[in-house]
């Protein structure tokens, strides 16, 4: 029965991260949410079959159907990440409490991050619509203000590095979308495991710009970093953190 409801939650990820993606690249444009989807090319409107994640890209052979352009392979990806990530969170903590919180978490990262690295930017009023579930769950779960105290230390922080930053390399070395970001991931990870994501994130930023970035002066997408590491540490953080204090003998 796992496998099952496994595979439907494949599905349903896959199917919310394609609307994510149409939330992220028309919020930005000011485009209605409203309207069906079409085509980048012909602006024809796409049918049924050419909205289902995953299987329409294969069926058309990642083609539209009217004027034979090709689709960007983005969109596969990021519905089959989008499915795993829903698939997985799912396999770990089963229908409880953590897992729905994870959906919120996903949502909203999943949409900052097609934004970030389609429109090279941070949606305020994304992160500020999740904030709404994931209080009112820290509220009734009586686990707020720990999740709070992370939230403003985190936000804080960031927001001092940003302006220490710019005072010695004269130019922002953190964009302002990113620090009010950690407003929200402050309330799905306590303090210690929000450092931990921060120091995740800004490793696996600089591995990545040293490997592929041959113009060190090019927009580097942080969110993509940002959101691996929030979901590894709401995963394993505590682990991570008790493993590493484990090897200095404390």
């Amino acid at each position: 029965m796992v496998a099952v409801y496994a595979i439907f939650i494949f599905l349903f990820g896959a199917l919310f991260t394609s609307f994510f993606h149409v939330v992220a690249i028309r919020i930005p444009k000011g485009e209605t949410l409203l309207g069906h989807s079409h085509c980048d090319h012909c602006e024809k409107k796409l049918n049924l079959l050419d909205v289902l994640p995953i299987i329409g890209f294969l069926v058309n052979r990642g083609k539209c159907n009217e004027c034979g352009n090709k689709i960007g392979y983005k969109h596969l990806i990021y519905e089959i990440i989008g499915g795993l990530l829903f698939t997985v969170s799912f396999l770990i903590y089963g229908f409880s409490l953590d897992f729905y919180i994870l959906i919120v978490l996903l949502s909203v990262l999943i949409i900052e991050t097609i934004a970030d690295l389609d429109q090279m930017i941070v949606i305020d009023r994304i992160w500020m619509i999740g904030l709404i579930p994931i209080v009112l769950i820290r509220v009734f779960d009586k686990d707020f203000w720990p999740y709070l105290l992370s939230s403003a230390i985190l936000f804080l922080l960031l927001y001092l590095i940003a302006i220490l930053a710019k005072a010695y390399f004269k130019k922002d070395a953190l964009g302002g979308g990113d620090i009010k970001l950690y407003i929200f991931i402050g309330l799905f990870l306590k303090f210690p495991e929000g450092i931990l994501s921060l120091f995740l994130a800004s490793l696996f930023g600089l591995l990545y710009g040293i490997i592929f970035m041959k113009d060190k002066d090019k927009y580097l997408p942080l969110v993509p970093f940002i959101s691996l590491s929030v979901y590894i540490c709401y995963l394993y953080g505590t682990q991570m953190i008790n493993w590493y204090l484990k090897l200095l003998g404390m």
